[in-house]
């Protein structure tokens, strides 16, 4: 038995170029000294993609059960036996399908402790949602599988930034910025911050809304009525938030080098500013789950898909971040934290104002 955990790895879109990531990324045997990965998909993909793109031919160990694991060599869980058929760059709702095959078989192994945690390729939401995926995406997906309330934290060496609303259209931004929704996501980024990256008492940035912070009511109250009362009840609980600060003078200054992670109030706002500098590196984590989820922070890439040209710093990178966030949680809480108590561990340390995971 091995003390590396075993993190699923989910192929994504087969047409994408998640099947490159994740051969490039395992072909280093440097990763099982990290991890044992068993990856969710099926053989021909990978024998496809090693042929077409002269890549190593990956000797894939099959599990069917929890036995069948293997430490120190690249597993496979088969999601689908049908054949397929591969067109890089060229979306398919089979492609789809077996994206959220994958995903589906990856969350029933987490809940019977097979696996400990996820690491996810990239998905066409158009095709998965026309194969049955009800969610937009793998953020919505987990948190309604998992009861929980998350975050979507993007981050690389330099930078975290989260965001108030999420996948939401831009009409319905300001109708959603209120001070209970401001203050919850505050106070869920600051725990995250110190469980699962282990600084113990983090300085977060709050952005405004509204061009130059509103102006003082000029252009919007949000700032005002919304943001600066949900900034005032997180410093009367200890919570070190300071703002609003207008976005786009807060992206260009060096102040950003002053904080531990930023909040903005939409997408946008902060994935704009982020993936200019973080798009070869960044990784997407889904905080507030009882396991722990990255992905790299791009998308199909479906224009470079099967040239053999994709980079995969982000997807290594977000494989070691599984890694390196499960060691802190163990030392955050203590040495008997699991995947099956962590929402115990965590409404312990944090009884008051974090969002309940059950």
């Amino acid at each position: 038995m091995s003390n590396k955990p075993c993190i699923g790895i989910t192929v994504g879109d087969f047409n994408g170029i998640g099947p490159e990531l994740i051969i490039k990324t395992l072909s280093n045997e440097l990763i099982f000294n990290y991890c044992t990965p068993i990856v969710y998909a099926n053989t021909y993909i990978f024998k496809h993609y090693a042929e077409l793109l002269e890549l190593p031919t990956i000797n894939f160990n099959i599990v069917r059960q929890a036995k069948d694991i293997k430490y120190g060599m690249v597993n496979l869980r088969s999601c689908s036996s049908e054949r397929i058929e591969i067109t890089p760059g060229i979306p398919s709702v089979q492609a789809g399908k077996l994206a959220y095959e994958a995903l589906q078989l990856a969350v029933e192994d987490i809940k019977s402790g097979l696996i400990e945690n996820i690491l996810t390729a990239p998905i066409d939401k158009k095709t998965t949602t026309e194969a049955g995926l009800a969610f937009n995406g793998h953020t919505q997906y987990f948190a309604e599988e998992f009861s929980s309330s998350v975050q979507m934290i993007l981050l690389n060496d330099q930078l975290r930034v989260a965001m108030v609303t999420g996948h939401n259209a831009l009409s319905e931004v300001a109708a959603k910025i209120t001070t209970e929704t401001v203050l919850e996501q505050i106070e869920a980024l600051s725990a995250n911050l110190q469980a699962d990256f282990g600084i113990n008492r983090p300085k977060i940035a709050v952005l405004g809304m509204n061009p130059h912070g509103g102006d003082n009511g000029l252009m919007g109250r949000e700032e005002l009525e919304s943001i600066k009362p949900a900034i005032k009840q997180a410093q009367e609980k200890g919570i070190l938030a300071i703002g609003p600060y207008p976005p786009d003078g807060f992206f260009g200054s060096k102040n950003i080098q002053n904080f531990d992670g930023v909040l903005g109030m939409y997408h946008d706002q902060v994935l704009i500013p982020f993936k200019q500098v973080a798009f070869a590196d960044g990784i997407n984590y889904t905080a507030g789950l009882p396991m722990i989820r990255t992905s790299p922070d791009h998308g199909t890439a479906y224009d470079i898909a099967g040239k053999g040209v994709a980079d995969a710093s982000s997807f290594i990178n977000a494989l070691y971040l599984v890694n390196k966030i499960h060691r802190n949680r163990l030392a955050f809480y203590d040495q008997s934290v699991s995947t099956l108590n962590f929402r115990e561990h965590r409404r312990e340390k944090f009884s008051i104002g974090v969002p309940d995971l059950r």
